[in-house]
C-alpha cells in the first residue's frame, strides 16, 4: 500500500489540513492518508495533550471512510520526534507500504534546517502541495488556503466563531473538553 504521511501539530486540526490530505489523495497515487500528530513539538510550542489531539484528528478523519487515518507513531519512534525518526520507524514497522511525505510549498525554504532532510528524500517520495502566498514550481496546481491553528485557538479563547476554519466533529471535541479556552 502506498501511504502519504501529513504529520503537523493538529493543535487543532482543521479544515485546511482536510483540504491537504483530501488533495493529495485525488491527485497523488496513493491509497491511504496518514494524520501524524506530532508527540513532542520540536521548538517546545505549546501543544493540547497528545491525546486529546490524536482525537481529534480520528473524529476529523472519521467521514472519509478509511482514506484518511490516523497513526500514532511520533509518540512510539525513538529520538526527538524529527521527521527522519519518525519516517525510519514507519518503514521498519511497516516494511509492506511505501511511503511518501507531504509538505506545503511554505515548507519548501526550510528544508535546510530539517535533520537529514536528504536522507528524507531516500527513503520517501516529497510531495509538495501548493500553499497561498507560496508559489512553486514544484508544487503546480491551485494554492490551498492558509489556515492557521495559532489563529484558530486565539479565536477558540475569545469564544469567536471558527465554524468555517474547524470541522464540526472537533469543535465538539474542543467544546466537550474545554480546549483552548482563555489561552
Amino acid at each position: 500500500m502506498r501511504i502519504a504521511l501529513l504529520g503537523g501539530s493538529f493543535n487543532p486540526p482543521h479544515v485546511g489540513h482536510l483540504m491537504n490530505a483530501y488533495y493529495v489523495l485525488a491527485t497523488r497515487p496513493v491509497d491511504r492518508v496518514w494524520l501524524l500528530p506530532v508527540h513532542r513539538h520540536p521548538f517546545a510550542k505549546r501543544l493540547a495533550p497528545f491525546e486529546d489531539r490524536v482525537r481529534m484528528c480520528e473524529r476529523a478523519a472519521a467521514r472519509f471512510g478509511g482514506f484518511i487515518e490516523v497513526n500514532r507513531a511520533e509518540a512510539e519512534a525513538p529520538g526527538l520526534g524529527r521527521t527522519i525518526e519518525t519516517l525510519e520507524h514507519l518503514l521498519h514497522r511497516y516494511p509492506e507500504h511505501r511511503f511518501a511525505l507531504v509538505i506545503g510549498s511554505d515548507i519548501l525554504p526550510e528544508r535546510s534546517k530539517w535533520k537529514d532532510f536528504r536522507r528524507i528524500e531516500q527513503l520517501a517520495e516529497i510531495i509538495v502541495v501548493p500553499r497561498a502566498g507560496f508559489p512553486s514550481a514544484e508544487a503546480p496546481g491551485p494554492a490551498l488556503p492558509q489556515i492557521s491553528s495559532t489563529d484558530v485557538r486565539e479565536k477558540l479563547s475569545r469564544g469567536e466563531d471558527v465554524s468555517s476554519l474547524v470541522p464540526r466533529e472537533v469543535l465538539e471535541y474542543v467544546a466537550e473538553h474545554r480546549l483552548y479556552v482563555g489561552q
